[in-house]
C-alpha cells in the first residue's frame, strides 16, 4: 500500500482496500465455515486428505463463479479506469482465501514450517515487483499493482496445491462425501462473519459515507496499526494458556487474573507510546508527501492499539474460565457498537470519525468483558487503565490544536513512555511490598 499511495495516489488505495473487503466478505460467504472446521478437525485426524481435497477443488469451483458475478457487478458501480485493476485485486484476494483449505493438511505438523515459507517468499516477491517498478521503470500503477497482486497469490495458491499433495489426494477421493463435513462446518459459519465483521466492517461502513481517496486514507492508516495489533493478539494466546487452570496435586488453580490485566494495560500504553514516537518516521518512509490525513488517523487509531491490548487481556481471561459462549456474545455487541458508531460519526466526520469509532467500541467491548468476567477486584484496574487512555485521547486532541502532527505526536509519545515507566516502578513496588509481607509472615 505504501508502494502503491506513492504511484499512484491514495485513492488508488481506496479501491485496493474495497477489493479485498468484498473478497473476504465473498469468499467468507462461500466458505461455509469450511476453513476452521477443517484446520481443527484434520489436525486431529477427524477428516481425511482425500475429504479436504475434493472440498478445496470444490471451493475453487464456486469461488470463480463468485468472481464471474462480481466481474459484471463492478462494472455497473465503478469507473471505468479502476474497473479491471479492481476485479484483478477482488480474484487474488479470493485466491488468499481460498488458500485456507489446503494449508489446513500441514497445520500442526513437522511440515507446518512450509505454510510460512511460502507466504513469506510469496509477499517478498510482491514487494519485490512493486520496489522495481516504482523505482527503475515508469512508477507503480493501480493496473500495474493488481497484476503483480494476481501473479503472487496465483503462485502461491499453485505452490499449496503441490506442497500439501491435493492432486494425489484428490485422486483418492473417489467415494468420499463432502456434503457431511459441509453440514458439520455451518455452526463455525456464523462465528466466521462475525469475526471478519469485527475487524473490516468498519471499512465497509465508512465506503457509504464517503470517496475511496478517504476510505485508502483510513486503510493506510489502519494498515501502520496493524502488525502491533497482531503481536498483541498473539500475546492474548500466550496469556490464555498463562491463565488456565492448572491441575495441583490438592485443587485446581488459576493465576491471578489482576497479573494479567496489568501487564497487558502496561504493555498496551507503553506500545502506544512508542507507536506515537515512531509514527511521524514510519509515515514519512511509506507514504512521503503523498501522507495526506494519515498521520493524524494512524494517531488516533494509536488510542485503539491501548484499548486493544487491554481488552485482549480480559479477553484471555474470560477464555480461561471457560467461557467461550460469553467470548461470542460479546463479539455481538462489539459489531453492534461498531455499526452503530460509524453509521453516527462517519456522515459527519468521514476517515477521522470511523477512526474515533474504532477507539470508543473498545470501550463497549471491555464493558462487556467486564460485565460477563464479573470479578471485582478488576473493576478499578479495568477503570484506570482505560481513564489513563481517555486522559491521553485528550491530551491528543489539545495538543493537535496547537501543534503540527509530527512535534504533537513525538511530545504525546514521550509523555506516555514516561507514564508507563512509572507504573511499572509504581507495580514493581507494590509486588516487593507485598513479596515481603509474605516472608515475613512465614
Amino acid at each position: 500500500m505504501a508502494f502503491l499511495t506513492r504511484g499512484a495516489g491514495i485513492e488508488a488505495v481506496g479501491f485496493y482496500g474495497l477489493a479485498t473487503l468484498t473478497a473476504s466478505f465473498t469468499a467468507a460467504a462461500l466458505s461455509l465455515g469450511l476453513p476452521t472446521y477443517l484446520t481443527r478437525e484434520a489436525a486431529s485426524g477427524t477428516v481425511s486428505p482425500p475429504a479436504v481435497a475434493r472440498i478445496h477443488v470444490g471451493r475453487l469451483g464456486a469461488l470463480l463463479v463468485a468472481a464471474a458475478v462480481a466481474y459484471a457487478v463492478i462494472g455497473v458501480f465503478l469507473p471505468q479506469e479502476a474497473q479491471i485493476a479492481f476485479f484483478l485485486v477482488f480474484v487474488a484476494s479470493l485466491l488468499e482465501q481460498w488458500n485456507e483449505t489446503a494449508w489446513v493438511l500441514i497445520r500442526g505438523t513437522p511440515s507446518g514450517w512450509a505454510e510460512p515459507l511460502t507466504n513469506t517468499s510469496a509477499g517478498i516477491l510482491l514487494v519485490g515487483a512493486c520496489v522495481v517498478d516504482t523505482w527503475l521503470l515508469d512508477g507503480l500503477t493501480f493496473g500495474d499493482a493488481a497484476v503483480y497482486f494476481l501473479t503472487a497469490a496465483a503462485l502461491r495458491s499453485i505452490a499449496a496445491v503441490l506442497i500439501v499433495g491435493i492432486l494425489p489426494s484428490l485422486r483418492a477421493s473417489r467415494g468420499v462425501r463432502s456434503s457431511r463435513h459441509i453440514k458439520l462446518a455451518l455452526p463455525y459459519f456464523a462465528s466466521d462473519l462475525l469475526g471478519l465483521f469485527y475487524f473490516r466492517g468498519d471499512v465497509f461502513v465508512l465506503a457509504l459515507f464517503v470517496t475511496a481517496a478517504e476510505v485508502g486514507e483510513y486503510v493506510s492508516a489502519a494498515a501502520i496499526i496493524g502488525p502491533a495489533v497482531q503481536v498483541a493478539a498473539s500475546m492474548g494466546v500466550g496469556a490464555l494458556a498463562f491463565a488456565a487452570p492448572r491441575r495441583s496435586s490438592e485443587a485446581v488453580q488459576s493465576q491471578d487474573p489482576l497479573t494479567v490485566f496489568r501487564f497487558f494495560g502496561l504493555a498496551g500504553q507503553a506500545a502506544a507510546g512508542a507507536m506515537f514516537i515512531g509514527l511521524p518516521i514510519a509515515t514519512t518512509l511509506l507514504f512521503g508527501d503523498q501522507a495526506g490525513n494519515i498521520p493524524t488517523l494512524a494517531m488516533v487509531l494509536t488510542l485503539f492499539l491501548a484499548l486493544r491490548f487491554a481488552n485482549f487481556g480480559l479477553s484471555a481471561i474470560l477464555l480461561a474460565q471457560g467461557r467461550a459462549s460469553s467470548r461470542l456474545v460479546v463479539l455481538v455487541l462489539s459489531i453492534c457498537g461498531s455499526v452503530g458508531l460509524n453509521v453516527a460519526l462517519d456522515g459527519t466526520y468521514g476517515a477521522h470519525g470511523a477512526a474515533w469509532a474504532m477507539v470508543c467500541n473498545e470501550l463497549v467491548v471491555g464493558g462487556s468483558l467486564l460485565w460477563f468476567l464479573r470479578t471485582k477486584e478488576l473493576v478499578r484496574h479495568v477503570v484506570v487503565s482505560f481513564g489513563s487512555v481517555a486522559v491521553i485521547a485528550g491530551a491528543l486532541v489539545g495538543l493537535l490544536a496547537v501543534l503540527e502532527p509530527t512535534p504533537a505526536s513525538i511530545s504525546l509519545g514521550a509523555a506516555v513512555l514516561l507514564l508507563a515507566a512509572a507504573r511499572f516502578l509504581a507495580q514493581r513496588r507494590t509486588a516487593g511490598k507485598l513479596q515481603a509481607a509474605m516472608t515475613e509472615a512465614v
